[in-house]
């Protein structure tokens, strides 16, 4: 991987690159101070603000994102060879806690924790300097901190005693005393870019996981809370300060500090974030730590589809529903890699991201058709009223109609239409009508402006709707391929069909399902409210 990411990265990199840059390729060749410096190098000309990292020795230091395209080539050609990861750790220039981590051995990280926390913290001072110092403290050019570094070079590395081996219960042990489950390197990255990508291991995803369920209340660490919630009703109302995440149970330590450090460990779900104000603040929603992006704009799924790793994926997409819509900073996504002209061939990673599309874009449409347009308050399936007139958007009140009655009034015609249907014109003779082919440009002609086989007259049946786009024809057709049709801007039933397609998140707004009829007359009728994923519908 490394070789083909060097290469990868030398290929686009401009005349104009500087000499840090050319120079990272043979680091292999270097001293570790020789390495270091031509590491810095890179990443002033990446525009990283190094000063800030130096001051910043148990932080994430500058997390701004990197703004050339050059600057990115060289950080994910860093990346790619692990900056000085390795070198480090040969020469026993890494501290003899992170070794103790990245070796798995539980035992000398508890001992070293007891004595930290024995001589410099109290049930008082979570946020210790001492304790942070042992958790946080980033090593190497790539300013890994323990967690990281357990996902980096501890994956590949075994302690003296193999059996003693234990890198899930280091991590559970870091985060229990606090550790940052959400850190990030020099390049912003994260456990799950490191445990979560092209080169996890079975270990990284047991730690990748710990740290996504801890980061989900990380912001809630070492800031007063109070309970509520509870089934001990003794309990609701009393303030504390949030401690460490216990992996085991999904369960953050809260200390008393009013009862003599007296603590009891609480869902995050029963914690509310207290200020001076007599009113408890409810938790914000937080992004999952797998759509956390590095500094150029990536989450690991990127590079998990890259490389068609389905067991990573399958953890990233289904167990965690990472998003597939997370843009880096060239505007390139997860679901823009595995669809279209751009479709990774036959990729097994690619159908799941697909199956992730389709799943978003139902869930999208739900939200939609249950909710007031207006204000987006969430209506259940039975409350709300719809406009009186095209039937096709809903409000929760009279107010909120009111409000929206100035936007909606130029499309409330065309969604009347929509709802009850529209007649579409036949091709004329001098149109090429029939299936396109995405991939080749090729068009079939076996179909026709007809009632497809086993359907009766005035009977719905399904019809794939494809868009490239506002000035191209819209390409319809049912499952037997018997009917088939194009749309041309302008005609009848294209701009309000068009409008349906864009709305699918699942297929990025180029196609959608719908469904028509045949009367007796021989004329077809579009409904596009019905418009949804495939699994809507049988086909």
């Amino acid at each position: 991987m490394a070789s083909g990411m060097r290469a990868c990265a030398e290929q686009f990199r401009s005349e104009g690159d500087t000499q840090a840059y050319t120079q990272m390729a043979l680091m292999d060749n270097l001293s570790l101070q020789e390495q270091k410096d031509t590491i810095r190098k890179a990443l002033l000309e990446m525009g990283t603000d190094c000063n800030d990292n130096d001051a910043d020795l148990t932080g994430n230091g500058d997390q701004s994102m990197i703004p050339t395209v050059s600057g990115r080539d060289a950080a994910r050609n860093l990346y790619s060879i692990g900056g000085d990861i390795n070198i480090h750790a040969r020469q026993g220039a890494l501290s003899p806690f992170a070794m103790m981590c990245i070796t798995g051995n539980l035992k000398a990280v508890h001992d070293k924790i007891l004595e930290v926390t024995s001589m410099n913290y109290t049930d008082n001072d979570i946020n210790s300097t001492a304790l942070k110092t042992l958790l946080e403290t980033r090593e190497t050019s790539l300013r890994l901190s323990p967690l990281l570094l357990i996902v980096s070079i501890g994956k590949t590395l075994i302690g003296p005693d193999q059996c003693k081996t234990n890198f899930q219960g280091v991590t559970k042990l870091l985060l229990k005393h606090g550790a940052a489950p959400d850190a990030k390197d020099v390049l912003g990255k994260t456990v799950c870019h490191y445990g979560a990508g092209a080169m996890a291991t079975s270990m990284t995803l047991e730690v990748a996981d710990m740290c996504i369920r801890a980061a989900g209340s990380s912001h809630l660490f070492d800031k007063q809370v109070e309970l509520n919630g509870l089934k001990n009703q003794g309990m609701n109302g009393k303030k504390g300060v949030v401690g460490g995440f216990d992996a085991g149970t999904g369960r953050r330590k809260v200390i008393f500090v009013a009862e003599e450090g007296r603590e009891v460990w609480v869902k995050p779900e029963n914690l509310k974030l207290y200020v001076s104000s007599p009113v408890p603040i409810g938790l914000s929603k937080i992004p999952i730590l797998t759509d956390v992006q590095d500094r150029m704009g990536s989450v690991s799924l990127h590079e998990v589809v890259m490389r068609d790793n389905l067991d990573v994926a399958k953890f990233l997409l289904q167990k965690h529903e990472t998003s597939i819509h997370t843009e880096d900073m060239d505007g390139v996504s997860p679901f823009k890699m595995c669809c279209g002209m751009a479709r990774m061939a036959l990729s097994n990673v690619s159908n799941l991201v697909m199956d992730a599309a389709r799943r978003d874009g139902k869930a999208h449409r739900k939200a939609r058709l249950q909710s007031c347009v207006y204000c987006v308050k969430d209506l259940g399936q039975d409350d709300g009223s719809k406009c009186s007139v095209c039937k096709a958007v809903l409000y929760c009140g009279k107010n909120c109609q009111k409000a929206h009655w100035k936007e909606h009034k130029k499309d409330c015609t065309d969604l009347a239409a929509s709802f009850s249907g529209l007649k579409l014109d036949p091709p004329s003779s001098k149109m090429a009508y029939g299936t396109f082919s995405m991939a080749s440009g090729a068009r079939q002609k076996n179909g026709a402006y007809r009632k497809p086989r086993n359907v009766d007259f005035d009977e719905k049946f399904v019809i794939k709707v494809q868009s490239l786009g506002d000035s191209h024809p819209l390409l319809i057709y049912d499952e037997t391929r018997t009917f088939e049709l194009s749309i041309e801007p302008g005609q009848p039933g294209f701009r309000e069909i068009l409008i349906e397609t864009k709305k699918e998140m699942a297929w990025n707004g180029q196609k959608t399902f719908m469904k028509a009829s045949f009367d007796k007359a021989g004329d077809c009728t579009v409904f596009p409210f019905t418009a949804g994923v495939k699994s809507k519908y049988t086909w």
